[in-house]
């Protein structure tokens, strides 16, 4: 068992659930951001289950298909899954096919035109080695595709997803091994965009559940409260444990905000509930909330205007309602874009924005505008 990361707490539920889960398929696990889903994955890999392995690969940056096999074969390797001399069908496919090879191959030529072959021997020979539930957890995956299909590589995203869809329909049913895709966009969202950018017919999710990652239970916010006191040396009584809980709705990003205000005035101020509230709303109140409205500005801009507009227009119209500096809404309109709300179109030096989906625009336009 590995050791637990000490600022992973709580979670419990969503880990049983997720366990449960697996006993039968893959999983599609996604929520906003700030929710706690890549602390959910690393207390799954940390705390070994009885019964199964884990890999846990952060894939974000991964720029190509023959970059996401290689990133894949050293997190297999670094963390134990396999050895080097675990690889018996690749390098009985190298020596075959290209003579004495080494683990070199994985940076050569060759491997950007074999990548699928080599992801798929190096699964067999990893559920060749383990009679327990591999658990692959591929952190920002949907970011990941969604890079590549942006850098004009919309292919290799379709056929990593068919790949991989290929080795869940080979090995799941015959073997424990098991998939969880998780990001803050949405899978289906990057799925939608290839169907309708790149007339995309696969069904890459097939047999997978989808897992929506939630706040806090009371009880584990609670506890990640009373663990952050103990870290930051501080004493609150267990009703305003109770009260900061409820006042963060349970969500651990806003309960780390607030605990760390605190902290700069604990010697200062006495902490009442009068006092979390005034954090509380300071918090909200401010820049973060500021860049809420700045968004729902934007998006109700957009879905009043039958055509795209540029992005110097959009902050112009911004400032005329909200105070903000021109990079920040600049900041906003990225966020938007990289959230899959709105398309960007290049032209010459300039980019225009639009809504990404009809239905989307139609219901701001409804609601909002």
């Amino acid at each position: 068992m590995k050791k637990i990361g000490i600022d992973i707490i709580g979670r419990e539920k969503e880990i049983h659930e997720l366990r449960v889960i697996l006993e039968q398929s893959s999983v599609v696990m996604s929520s906003t951001r700030r929710m706690g889903k890549t602390m959910i994955l690393t207390k799954m890999d940390e705390i070994q289950h009885p019964g199964t392995k884990t890999m846990l690969c952060y894939v974000e940056s991964v720029q190509s298909a023959e970059e996401f096999v290689n990133v894949f074969r050293e997190n297999l390797i670094s963390q134990r899954l396999l050895k080097e001399s675990d690889l018996k069908r690749v390098f009985k496919w190298l020596n075959e096919n290209f003579g004495n090879k080494d683990i070199g191959f994985f940076k050569t030529p060759d491997f950007k035109r074999h990548w699928k072959t080599i992801l798929n021997l190096m699964m067999d020979d990893l559920v060749e080695k383990h009679d327990v539930q591999v658990i692959l957890m591929l952190d920002e995956f949907p970011k990941m595709l969604w890079n590549l299909i942006q850098n004009g590589n919309h292919q290799q995203a379709e056929e990593i997803l068919d790949e991989l869809r290929n080795i869940r329909e080979r090995h799941e049913k015959r073997s424990k091994l098991r998939f969880i895709y998780c990001g803050s966009i949405g899978m289906n969202l990057v799925i939608k965009y290839l169907v309708k950018q790149f007339n995309y017919a696969g069904a890459p999710l097939n047999s997978m559940r989808h897992y929506i990652v939630k706040e806090m239970i009371p009880n584990d916010a609670i506890l990640l409260i009373r663990h952050l006191m103990v870290k930051n040396n501080l004493d609150l009584e267990d009703g305003l444990v109770s009260y900061m809980a409820t006042a963060c709705s349970c969500l651990p990003f806003f309960i780390d905000r607030v605990i760390t205000q605190i902290k700069l005035s604990f010697n200062e101020v006495p902490i009442t509930q009068t006092r979390i509230d005034e954090i509380v709303d300071k918090f909200i109140s401010g820049r973060e909330n500021n860049n809420k409205r700045i968004a729902h500005e934007l998006l109700r801009i957009l879905c009043k205007s039958n055509d795209p507009l540029i992005s110097e227009t959009l902050v112009n119209l911004v400032k005329s309602k909200i105070e903000a500096e021109d990079y920040q809404i600049s900041e906003i309109i990225t966020d938007l874009f990289e959230d899959m709300y709105v398309d960007r179109i290049v032209e010459g030096e300039s980019n225009s924005y639009q809504f990404r989906f009809i239905l989307l625009k139609k219901w701001w336009r409804l609601n909002f505008a």
